[in-house]
């Protein structure tokens, strides 16, 4: 059905400048097709709530990364007026989306109004992991063309996905995200455009519902978007004979804030211009207002699966409230990132994930942890957001990486290298 997508005329472009058909003219051009796998929350926390009724309304003790929402929807399941409605955000643990999500405090709030005695629900190991909505899976189809010196001279992305996450995005997204966001299309191709100076663009999102309730993930559409454009321009560089980082420098002139992240993280991590068999692979992104740059160090062990050694990050987010925070939020992103990327695949049967717990996921253990280093670029802007940012350039940065090491180009996630996941 994504394939179809893309071959699809139905496309809604969002982005567009200059002339595409000019630029590629009849011959020259390149073009690679990525694809992302369902990927789950895997937050440690299931849902759960406490929920107290009465004759006047219902109280509910719940996380949630969105109260206001969780709000009407006990009020719509249980017939209250939502100002009957009183909701005790609790803390959240791991959220990344998930706890976007109010199941739990409808299903309590139901129970407790029918039994007339409060009530704490908590939803079960299996339960979480077979019945949590999925980032949503997804396709891109890249088509590039390079100019006589090197640079991209045209830039045509089309993106086969559900609109923002299926439907839960589609009724969350508009209410508590802006700018763009009250267009759940829009939203599902957010950060394809890069920040590279491309003077021939089209962004483009080929709609496709699969029958999979999919949800909003941590960092969103920038999750697959710049898996995508990260990857095809490390392949574009590669065609144009140019070292990857210079490639991306010659392009981020009106970029300065990413270049200087990307010189950051090279200096910091000793780069090697990427050659064949060191295993060195890098990566940028621009989302939520902030920056990043990294470099990814890995070599295939003797199981044929990639051993992450070292994560060089280099972040400008703008001002910086408090370090350590900043520092946390980046480190967990990317051994969040690296879990969807060299996890287990999520598999289907007869409608229902295979998969029922941690076990079946293939999360990354302490002993897989890379070494990171982040390192915080001061800056006088605004500040920008962290909790996400680290997500998106994890994954093109190891994909990237593989490539140095094996000349195996891996265009899919979860990456299987030679046979294995």
């Amino acid at each position: 059905m994504l394939e179809t997508a893309l071959d699809g005329d139905d496309g809604a472009r969002f982005v567009e400048r200059g002339d595409l058909a000019a630029a590629f003219g009849e011959s020259g051009a390149f073009r690679a097709t990525y694809e992302v796998g369902f990927a789950p929350h895997a937050a440690i926390e299931p849902l759960t709530a406490t929920a107290r009724a009465s004759s006047e309304g219902i109280e509910v003790w719940a996380p949630s990364q969105a109260p206001g929402l969780m709000r009407q929807a006990v009020a719509r399941a249980t017939g209250f007026d939502a100002a009957a409605i009183a909701i005790y955000p609790m803390l959240i643990g791991g959220g990344f989306g998930r706890k976007v999500e109010h199941d739990a405090a409808v299903q309590a709030a139901i129970v407790a109004r029918k039994l007339g005695r409060p009530v704490q629900l908590t939803w079960s190991r299996e339960e979480e992991t077979r019945r949590g909505h999925m980032r949503p899976a997804a396709r891109g189809r890249l088509t590039g063309k390079l100019t006589g010196d090197g640079r991209i001279a045209a830039l045509h992305s089309r993106i086969a996905v559900p609109s923002a996450g299926n439907q839960m995005a589609r009724r969350v997204m508009p209410e508590i995200a802006g700018g763009g966001a009250d267009d759940p299309a829009r939203g599902a191709v957010e950060g394809a455009e890069p920040a590279y100076a491309i003077p021939n663009l089209a962004i483009e999102h080929m709609a496709v519902d699969y029958g999979v309730d999919c949800s909003i993930w941590r960092s969103v559409a920038h999750s697959y978007t710049a898996f995508f454009t990260e990857t095809f321009v490390d392949e574009l560089a590669r065609r144009a004979r140019i070292e990857p980082f210079s490639f991306r420098m010659s392009m981020l002139g009106d970029a300065p804030r990413l270049a200087r992240c990307l010189t950051t993280a090279t200096r910091i991590a000793d780069w090697d211009g990427g050659e064949q068999g060191n295993g060195m692979g890098l990566a940028a992104h621009s989302c939520f207002g902030s920056h990043v740059a990294m470099v990814a160090q890995l070599h295939i062990g003797d199981d044929q699966r990639p051993v992450i050694e070292r994560v060089v990050a280099a972040v400008d987010c703008g001002r910086i409230i408090n370090p350590e925070i900043v520092r946390q939020q980046i480190e967990g992103g990317i051994v969040f990132g690296i879990s969807a990327a060299l996890g287990l695949p999520v598999t289907y049967e007869r409608g229902e994930p295979v998969m029922r717990n941690f076990d079946g996921m293939g999360l990354p253990r302490l002993a897989d942890t890379p070494r990171i280093e982040v390192a915080l670029i001061d800056s006088t802007e605004e500040p920008g957001g962290v909790g996400e940012i680290a997500v998106p350039p994890i994954a093109p940065a190891i994909g990237n990486a593989i490539y140095a090491a094996t000349g195996q180009r891996l265009r899919k996630l979860p990456f299987l290298v030679g046979g294995v996941a």
